[in-house]
């Protein structure tokens, strides 16, 4: 924390508050220049109920993303190949006038929103606000990262129970066991386990004695503490899950009277994994038969504990399929709806959920189809309809009725985060309209026509709306701005509220009327009518506030909200034992190939650095200075046989594409597998690798490999070819 004089320490007030540059919000105390309307020191609040004085690199560098030299300040306007800065009014008005001349000359449907991370993390814009504004012009063009990394979630959580359902905290306080699939919590703050301070509560919960047990290719962080290890090899979990699933049914370790009162299908699904026995799992997915066994008889017999999953699972191979038999994991083992294991938190923010509750009745598939692919819209985890946003690229480019010509980027940045770099790049340049909503001129706002300046989350009104049904405990904290925003920058609402207007339509939400321009506290308070507390007595507690019982409530929710007509869980769902057999009688080998005539020799994985989240963090000093670009990744014994030293030009190429790197030695990769970060190698700027990284999805194809339920691509687990550049290259 700067020193200050007793001058200036005199204009200083101390403000707590939320961080919101990823999804945890940990608790902040932030100094205040009043005087100067300036932030000067950002530093944890220890007295935080939840994050308990936690904060990572990321936020502790929020001050330099506030006051960056680079941050817009100004909305901007494309006149040829330039950019000129354009006044708020002015913009809107242009923005408007364009939107009613698609929409008179090619239907709403022709206007698309795609709502990114950061997106997300906005309570006054989110995506629940926007689907209401897509709703009020009739258009079905709903588009976020979810379905860029996870929508497999709600695939096997429909699949298996029949319906959504709000197991949404790993009860870890109270847990025995935990086994984490191809997630790292210390890094990417998983939401299924209370992620405020994830270090912590590991170190507590296996001082406990709780074992820990990690599935992933990478000794990442967590593994590295782990009781048992198992490295697999990319692109063959579900090889490995099934093997676990087998083992515990042979030897009936499962949770029988749990199984007999709440599940179905036990005798199917155990045929299912017939052939999946440890020795043809060992040599398939290279983990020893030995931990193999361990594992499942460690997690089986433990009296509590939960298995989750995260995206370096949901975005690899057969991802519907390898998400469920996670939840089957815990299913089989009696996890759900008891303590120590998924529970439902009832959170602040959502409504009240009466005793006794039935099946949520919202269908994973609400009834849209996609043109391209044949791909349907899905129910997300929030419960909002959404189309597919591996199709959004194609769904621009293709011509004809319902051709995407208007899309309004919101927090996100397509241009780094979606299959086919090129083919992305080609959509967003070709529309005849394309808004983005940003701080800085992000990869995705230099292809735009307007790009529109907005508030810092430091300059605006916020509660922790998405991290509502994931907290520890229902808790929720109210901030209103700690610095005023100059008044050239939107509150990204303002801009879908006045469109609306200029539209002539009504948002559907209580208490916005389409007369005056709404404030942000009038907006959460819309949002938010029906929330189980009200958002008047959330603001009474700037510092946060527990609303009910620190301990979750277990025993309440099943058999209850289950969906299928029958009130059980369904372990072998047909479509879940057709894709095992797939599995087994698919082609494997040694190398890193899916087919005899691939003869790439590695796979490689995606995964998030710890330092910066997504493609929010590259351009700040600070964590720039800890991870200057994003290296190929690969084991020592690989580089040595290749003839490279750490920082030597490598091409690495898939069957789809190629990217030139700098690798660098990591003992914790495996040999045959290399890694690359994402989220890096704006393809619009100048420079190579070390200026400014490589965008892993070169590699990527939008329409090959990807899921025929969901869309989504196979982002990691690719099959790929490394090969040594000639220095000077």
């Amino acid at each position: 924390m700067p020193i200050h004089s007793e001058e200036t320490r005199s204009m200083i007030e101390t403000h707590k508050s939320f961080c919101r540059f990823c999804h945890v919000f940990c608790g902040i105390q932030v100094d205040v220049d009043k005087a100067a309307n300036r932030v000067v020191a950002v530093r944890p609040d220890r007295d935080n109920l939840v994050s308990q004085g936690y904060t990572c690199p990321k936020g502790r560098a929020e001050m330099e993303r506030l006051y960056h030299p680079n941050r817009l300040l100004s909305s901007r306007k494309r006149v040829g190949d330039e950019f000129v800065d354009i006044g708020k009014r002015q913009a809107l008005d242009e923005v408007g006038a364009k939107l009613r001349e698609i929409i008179d000359q090619h239907g709403p449907e022709s206007v698309a929103v795609y709502i990114g991370d950061a997106g997300h993390r906005m309570s006054a814009s989110g995506p629940w606000f926007v689907r209401k504004w897509l709703d009020a012009i009739g258009s079905r063009g709903f588009y976020t990262s979810y379905t860029v990394d996870s929508p497999s979630l709600v695939v096997a959580m429909q699949r298996l129970w029949g319906s959504l359902m709000p197991f949404s905290l790993f009860d870890i306080d109270h847990a025995d066991v935990c086994m984490f699939i191809a997630t790292n919590p210390v890094v990417s703050h998983m939401l299924t386990m209370p992620q405020s301070n994830p270090s912590k509560r590991l170190r507590d919960a296996r001082k406990r004695g709780m074992k820990l047990i990690v599935i992933d290719p990478r000794r990442c962080e967590v593994a590295k503490v782990a009781d048992i290890h198992l490295q697999v090899k990319p692109g063959e979990d579900a090889t490995l899950l099934a093997a676990l699933i087998k083992v515990i049914l042979d030897r009936r370790l499962y949770a029988q009277d749990y199984v007999a009162q709440f599940g179905s299908g036990l005798a199917e699904l155990h045929d299912a994994v017939g052939s999946f026995d440890l020795d043809y799992a060992s040599r398939r997915t290279g983990v020893p038969a030995q931990l193999i066994e361990d594992a499942a008889v460690a997690f089986a017999t433990a009296g509590s504990g939960a298995a989750t999953s995260g995206t370096g699972l949901h975005m690899a191979r057969h991802q519907n399929l390898t998400t469920q038999l996670v939840m089957t994991l815990n299913a089989l083992c009696g996890r759900y709806d008891r303590r120590g294991g998924m529970l439902a938190m009832p959170g602040t923010l959502a409504p009240e959920m009466p005793e006794g509750s039935g099946p949520i009745p919202l269908p994973l598939h609400p009834g849209p189809v996609s043109r391209v692919r044949g791909i349907r819209a899905l129910t997300n985890w929030l419960g909002v309809e959404e189309m597919p946003s591996n199709t959004l690229t194609d769904e621009i480019l293709t011509p004809g009725k319902g051709q995407i010509r208007a899309l309004i980027v919101h927090g996100g940045n397509p241009a780094l985060v979606f299959p086919d770099e090129a083919g992305t790049v080609k959509a967003l340049k070709s529309l005849d309209l394309l808004v983005v909503n940003e701080l800085f001129m992000s990869a995705t706002a230099k292809y735009a026509d307007y790009v529109l300046a907005c508030r810092h989350p430091y300059e605006r009104a916020d509660v922790p709306r998405l991290m509502d049904a994931f907290f520890p405990f229902p808790y929720s904290q109210y901030t209103p701005p700690l610095v005023q925003a100059p008044d050239s920058v939107f509150q990204e609402f303002e801009v879908f509220w006045d469109l609306a207007r200029q539209l002539g339509v009504k948002l559907d939400i209580p208490g916005i009327s389409m007369e005056h321009q709404p404030t942000a506290d009038e907006m959460l308070d819309g949002l938010n009518a029906g929330s189980r507390i009200p958002m008047a007595k959330i603001r009474e507690h700037a510092e946060g506030h527990i609303w009910g019982d620190t301990v979750s409530r277990a025993g309440h929710i099943l058999p209850g909200m289950i969906g299928n007509a029958n009130k059980r869980f369904d372990l072998a769902h047909p479509e879940v034992v057709a894709e095992l057999r797939e599995v087994q009688t698919e082609y494997w080998a040694e190398g890193g190939g899916y087919a005899p005539s691939d003869e790439h020799a590695f796979r490689m994985i995606t995964y998030r650095e710890d330092d910066v989240y997504c493609t929010q963090g590259q351009n700040l000093p600070d964590l720039r200075r800890r991870i200057p670009y994003n290296p190929v990744m690969m084991n020592p014994d690989d580089m040595q046989a290749l003839g490279l030293a750490d920082g030597d030009a490598v091409k690495v190429s898939s069957s789809y594409g190629s990217v030139e790197g700098l690798v660098a030695g990591g003992v914790e990769f495996p040999r045959g597998v290399i890694g690359i970060a994402h989220g890096w190698g704006d393809p619009a700027e100048p420079g190579g690798p070390r200026e400014k990284g490589i965008n892993v999805q070169r590699l990527i194809p939008d329409d090959q490999d990807f899921d025929p339920i969901t869309g989504l691509a196979q982002m990691s687990a690719i099959a790929v070819s490394v090969v040594p550049l000639a220095q000077g290259h």
